[in-house]
């Protein structure tokens, strides 16, 4: 192998790993935390689910595409939203964490069925 594609191998590698980061999430930086829409509290984060955050409150589900956080420190605030989508996703996701089965082992079922 000569020099010259030692080197350009290197920064092709180094090329992807930096493209693979920006492309994973780290769901450590959006679970945990309080949401707020302009400067409300709008409830608090319990999951990532398909570059949606997952927001609870005391009456609702409600998922929250990533696109709409606008600062995510302590506190996620998010600016507008399709408030209507973002409930029928919640509530989605709701019933879907609901319906996890188990085996004997502790493994978790797939099942690609819908219940009836």
């Amino acid at each position: 192998m000569s020099f010259i594609s030692k080197i350009s191998g290197f920064f092709r590698k180094k090329n992807q790993d930096s493209e693979k980061k920006e492309n994973d999430l780290n769901f450590r930086e959006y679970i945990g935390k309080f949401v707020r829409q302009n400067g409300a509290d709008i409830g608090e984060s319990v999951a990532l689910d398909n570059k949606r955050v997952v927001v609870k409150s005391k009456e609702y589900y409600m998922s929250i595409p990533l696109d709409k956080i606008t600062t995510n420190t302590d506190v996620i605030a998010v600016g507008d939203f399709d408030r209507d989508e973002s409930l029928k996703f919640g509530k989605e996701w709701s019933e879907k964490k609901d319906t996890l089965k188990f085996d004997q082992n502790g493994m978790m079922i797939l099942d690609n069925k819908k219940p009836d």
